[in-house]
């Protein structure tokens, strides 16, 4: 949500914090999605629609992208893959935290910490 937030309504929203996000749906293989977007091959429109990398162009607020390294369910290689559009694009208002000991829920109290120390900092930066 904080991806869409932020990429198209760009006017609305000064910054948000997207953690252990998806960013492009056809690489979340999930019967969850399928039951929602059917598949890449038969609906590519929704697919294309619902997925925010698609807008990450429209980014003008700050972002921190959050995830965990082993993540089992959202893969960390989707933060990755919105990290690089965004250096394409020569963005300059984003920042990524990894968590290279946490799964999709994370389990060690110092990234909860750590994780949320970012969010208020980037907030308290940017919302003031």
């Amino acid at each position: 949500m904080s991806f869409m937030a932020l990429f198209r309504a760009p006017d609305q929203f000064k910054a948000g914090a997207a953690l252990r996000p998806v960013t492009d749906w056809t690489s979340y293989n999930h019967e969850y999605t399928s039951n929602i977007l059917n598949t890449p091959e038969l609906d590519p429109e929704a697919y294309h629609k619902s997925s925010p990398i698609e807008y990450a162009q429209n980014l003008r607020g700050h972002l921190l992208i959050s995830h965990g390294m082993i993540d089992d369910n959202v893969f960390y290689q989707d933060s990755v893959r919105l990290a690089q559009r965004l250096i394409e694009l020569k963005k300059d208002n984003w920042e990524m935290a990894s968590y290279p000991l946490e799964r999709h829920a994370y389990q060690h109290p110092e990234s909860w910490y750590d994780q949320y120390r970012r969010i208020l900092q980037l907030f308290e930066r940017n919302l003031k």
